[in-house]
């Protein structure tokens, strides 16, 4: 048992129930059960080739039958997502990309996370994911698994932000001594790897808070609990927006790779592959182009393992 929440499940959930069979008209009907196993099933209109096909052992039928039905039922492939918002603002965004990137792959893809950034990342060195959208892979704990990146979300690069409400007194990052800076979670990269290491640099020492995700960390800037927040620059502008506040940047980071889409290696080389097509084509489909719209997107680019190089350099130089 995990703490992990099921956020939808794709491909099926909408379909009609079945019909009543009690209601079925048995006009020229013949139950099954009684004729004996073998027995041929044929119509007088029924066409030469069916004529044949029913000819079949019923048992071979229905192995037949029993084949096909698992093909349709095939069990959807985990997608799991990181943390950086609330588990209903990630199914806003996240469903409909997986919706669309089930529909032109033909993989079945479901969407899941844990309740907290570290019940995701558990859940994924666990191997409960079969593709993860994250960064928290380059982390040495998961070194030793193989994921292997597909695709990143496409766009500007990420950089990591201190950023103040809009009225404080605070400009410069040495006047954050001794004050209360939230972050994501200690396993945040841009939220907490980067700036983490600005401070020290700067002989910086905080209180450190924490606000389980990128929002959690801005709602707490926003109601002045704490100094500072360090987040993910692209949340801060969307956060701003939204919700109608402003905030001064007092740090900004050089860029990284946005987060990427890894597969565990246990996944077949051609699902992963009609995957991977599915997104980076995203950009290109008219019939994208409200899902990505909806989710403030440009995308998913082309990327390789080596793409994230820097992202372990600073996680190393944290100790993880």
């Amino acid at each position: 048992m995990t703490n992990s929440v099921r956020l939808v499940t794709l491909g099926g959930g909408n379909d009609p129930p079945p019909p009543d069979h009690a209601h079925i008209k048995r006009k020229n009907f013949t139950p099954l059960q009684h004729l004996q196993l073998g027995t041929t099933l044929v119509s007088k209109r029924t066409p030469k080739a069916m004529r044949l096909l029913t000819k079949l052992p019923v048992a071979v039928v229905a192995l037949l039958l029993t084949v096909a039905t698992s093909a349709s039922a095939q069990q959807p492939l985990v997608f799991g997502v990181l943390n950086q918002q609330s588990p209903a603002l990630t199914a806003e965004r996240w469903n409909p990309i997986l919706h669309y990137a089930t529909t032109v792959s033909g993989v079945p893809l479901q969407l899941r996370m844990g309740r907290t950034v570290q019940d995701t990342n558990a859940m994924m060195a666990r191997g409960e994911f079969d593709f993860v959208f994250t960064n928290h892979n380059f982390q040495s704990e998961f070194d030793t698994i193989g994921f292997k990146v597909i695709a990143r979300w496409a766009g500007d690069p990420i950089r990591a932000v201190i950023a103040v409400p809009a009225d404080s007194p605070i400009h410069h990052l040495h006047e954050l001594d001794g004050k209360r800076v939230s972050f994501p979670s200690t396993d945040a990269f841009v939220g907490y790897a980067v700036p983490l290491v600005a401070l020290k640099r700067a002989g910086v020492n905080v209180e450190q808070m924490f606000g389980g995700n990128q929002e959690g960390t801005l709602a707490q800037v926003k109601a002045k609990r704490v100094e500072a927040g360090a987040v993910n620059s692209r949340f801060l502008g969307q956060y701003a927006e939204r919700e109608h506040v402003q905030f001064r940047e007092i740090y900004v980071s050089e860029g990284f790779p946005d987060l990427a889409v890894i597969a565990h290696p246990r996944v077949p080389a051609a699902t992963v592959e009609r995957v991977r097509r599915a997104l980076l084509g995203m950009s290109s489909d008219p019939n994208a182009a409200a899902v990505l719209t909806a989710a403030k997107s440009k995308g998913f680019e082309p990327a390789v393992d080596r793409d994230y190089d820097g992202v372990r350099r600073v996680y190393r130089l944290i100790g993880q």
